[in-house]
């Protein structure tokens, strides 16, 4: 993992697994303390501990709010969401545009409910589900 500082920045972090099939970016900003990450490729069992350890650093430095982007994930599967329900303590955890890969998911599992989804075909459909 390789961290980097700038101005409004604390930290920023890229990491990569091995395999590199999936890739994490994620940033800490000053004033807010919020967490924004980004990720990319596939989500299993064997890549999902790189998503793991940056979702348990944000816990541990207690953001106020951590928003994953998963608009460029190809696949993610029960090992991505044990991930993310873990590490998501009330509505901290916002999944940002969801790729079909993890609306599927999400859908399938029937734990939609539980996660905060905005942006996405996902997050549209439910703001549609909730206004009706």
């Amino acid at each position: 993992m390789r961290r980097e500082k700038g101005p409004a920045v604390l930290a920023s972090y890229t990491a990569r697994h091995p395999s590199e099939r999936a890739e994490l970016s994620a940033e800490q900003v000053v004033h807010t303390g919020r967490w924004t990450l980004w990720a990319r490729g596939a989500f299993d069992a064997d890549t999902t501990s790189v998503l793991s350890q940056l979702l348990e650093e944000a816990c541990q430095a207690e953001a106020p709010r951590v928003v994953i982007n998963c608009s460029d994930i190809t696949f993610a599967d029960v090992a991505f969401l044990r991930a993310l329900l873990c590490h998501s303590p009330g509505a901290r955890l916002v999944v940002a545009a969801p790729s079909l890969s993890v609306c599927r998911l999400l859908e399938a599992t029937e734990t939609t409910c539980l996660l905060l989804v905005k942006d996405g075909p996902l997050g549209r459909d439910l703001l549609r589900r909730i206004s009706a």
